[in-house]
């Protein structure tokens, strides 16, 4: 639970929610989620299921209608995009275990705290196409930023295993 934080409002906004310029600005940067924009703060699909799951947003309907349940945020900012709900359940997961996690390029996720590395985290659904030359790809560009490499590979039950990939010298 992310203790310290008020519960706020919210709405959406494309393919994002937007939290207005206010008090819990702050607080919502301090623990990592968010990235200011404009004088509000702009959260991404997975950090606003993960704060209306954990009671500290709600999104209120533009139309009046009161607050927007979790599936119906979920529905509105994933529509097209299967693959934001997978990328939410390890957001989850590794929120969960204490670490701060931000959106890094595509089906990966940037992961700090707990020590000093800073790791990229591929996720990969079980089921889904790695290939070898992918996962080199994604090892070398991973060294070169100064990042470990993690694959989080989520199976059909969703629950996720985590893989730290690295070069083998000989």
């Amino acid at each position: 639970m992310e203790e310290g934080i008020q519960r706020i409002d919210g709405r959406i906004r494309g393919r994002a929610a937007i939290i207005p310029n206010g008090g819990s600005l702050g607080e919502l940067r301090e623990k990592g989620f968010g990235e200011p924009r404009d004088g509000d703060l702009v959260l991404s699909p997975y950090e606003a299921f993960y704060l209306i799951e954990k009671g500290k947003l709600r999104i209120l309907d533009p139309r009046g209608g009161g607050e927007l349940s979790l599936e119906e945020v979920v529905r509105r900012l994933s529509k097209g995009r299967a693959e934001v709900w997978l990328k939410y359940l390890v957001f989850k997961d590794l929120r969960d275990r204490g670490y701060i996690v931000r959106d890094f390029r595509g089906m990966n996720l940037e992961v700090y705290g707990k020590g000093p590395q800073r790791r990229v985290a591929r996720i990969i659904y079980e089921g889904g196409e790695a290939s070898l030359d992918e996962l080199r790809r994604a090892l070398r560009a991973s060294a070169k930023s100064g990042r470990e490499l993690i694959l989080a590979v989520v199976d059909r039950r969703t629950d996720i295993v985590y893989y730290s990939l690295g070069e083998l010298e000989l």
